[in-house]
């Protein structure tokens, strides 16, 4: 798949249309629209590239080959014990904790480093929470390309491997803000450029849409801890895309999206029905519940959030903490019995999309027809990345 800009794409020229902007054409500033491919069948649509590279013809990356990534984290494993204590029909975890890094960020970070390579880029900063940065810092040290991240110095503990080849993490004193002050700094005194646009980062969600498009085309409900909102944005894009591509896809379906009470700006800011966040809102607390789920910049994917709300009669609900310890046994005695990776101590974003479905279900939110597919997402930090 190719990003084409109606206007340029025909037109001889040096490299690529795209680069890493907002969707728009290099050369002459227009939007680029995806050019897809044609095809009737999952069969003929995917490739035997493990992982995200298994999705490479509906993605807009040239080299399959540097989409590589862990190929268990994009097949979704049935859970009959959850599914009976949510009294559903089915519960399906899509188990993105088999991730190199561990999380569902390493979808955005394996396509990011390969459009890096694509764009010709040499070196990069950016900021994060945590875990976007262990991600971006290990596949683009994969692929030549030097990432300097920047995230809060509470988060760093999310980063154990401070130094990867020339790639590196740096702990920041403050907040978020300080995070991106920092690395905006960086980007101008040492030329690297500075990653921040939104639209790759949704589309870095796109192969989880794939996934379940693929593998659960019956789901009625998908299950994802949000911060910002890009999860569920990428998921719907690859769902849509798939369809668009003439493959069998996901029917009628909608979201449960949940976030920690401490950190549930985006989620307040479409209840109340406001049109923008207060950047003193975004401040995260002293002591997060989960520094990892504290929202870059919601004004960004608000708009987008809402659409997708009113679309799909998706939810976003805030889950006390109290009642993400409650149910985190259950959730921690399933996965064990199917293999999949889990540390509350360390990350607890499973276990907030977990608790906030059974509180949907103790609200008689859920049906006993429902099939739900659960993106298990964080994991202990490996100390040395594969």
């Amino acid at each position: 798949m190719k990003l084409i800009c109606n206007t340029c794409s025909s037109v001889p020229g040096v490299g690529t249309v795209d680069g890493p902007n907002e969707w728009l054409c290099t050369r002459c500033g227009e939007a680029l629209t995806p050019s897809l491919p044609d095809v009737g069948s999952w069969a003929d649509a995917v490739t035997d590239v493990p992982g995200v590279g298994r999705y490479a013809a509906l993605l807009p990356v040239s080299e399959p080959d540097n989409l590589r990534s862990n190929e268990k984290a994009l097949v979704p494993v049935e859970s009959p014990r959850l599914a009976e204590a949510l009294g559903v029909a089915s519960v399906r975890l899509l188990p993105q904790t088999w991730n190199d890094t561990g999380t569902f960020k390493d979808n955005e970070g394996v396509l990011i480093a390969a459009k890096c390579l694509e764009w010709g880029l040499s070196s990069v900063s950016m900021h994060s929470s945590g875990n976007t940065a262990r991600s971006y810092q290990y596949y683009t040290d994969r692929l030549g390309v030097t990432c300097t991240a920047f995230v809060p110095q509470a988060s760093a503990y999310k980063c154990p491997t401070r130094s990867m080849g020339k790639s590196r993490v740096v702990a920041v004193p403050g907040n978020m803000a300080d995070a991106a002050e920092a690395a905006i700094a960086f980007s101008k005194e040492h030329g690297a450029l500075r990653l921040t646009p939104s639209q790759w980062k949704i589309e870095g969600k796109v192969p989880l849409g794939l996934a379940i498009a693929e593998r659960c085309a019956d789901a009625t409900i998908i299950a994802v801890t949000i911060a910002s909102g890009y999860g569920p944005l990428g998921i719907e894009r690859g769902i849509r895309r798939a369809g668009a591509a003439g493959l069998p896809t996901v029917g009628e379906h909608t979201y449960r999206l949940f976030q920690a009470s401490d950190a549930g700006v985006l989620g307040e800011a479409l209840r109340d029905g406001r049109d923008e966040i207060d950047l003193g809102d975004m401040v995260a607390p002293e002591k997060a519940f989960e520094p990892t789920l504290q929202s870059t910049n919601p004004n960004r994917t608000l708009p987008l959030v809402r659409q997708l709300v009113a679309e799909t009669g998706a939810h976003v609900d805030p889950v006390e903490p109290s009642r993400v310890e409650a149910e985190a046994p259950l959730l921690i005695d399933a996965c064990a019995e199917l293999d999949i990776p889990l540390a509350y101590e360390t990350e607890k974003s499973a276990f907030i999309c977990w608790g906030g479905l059974r509180q949907a279900a103790q609200a008689g939110r859920l049906a006993p027809d429902d099939r739900i597919v659960m993106v298990v997402s964080g994991s202990t930090p490996l100390d040395h990345l594969p």
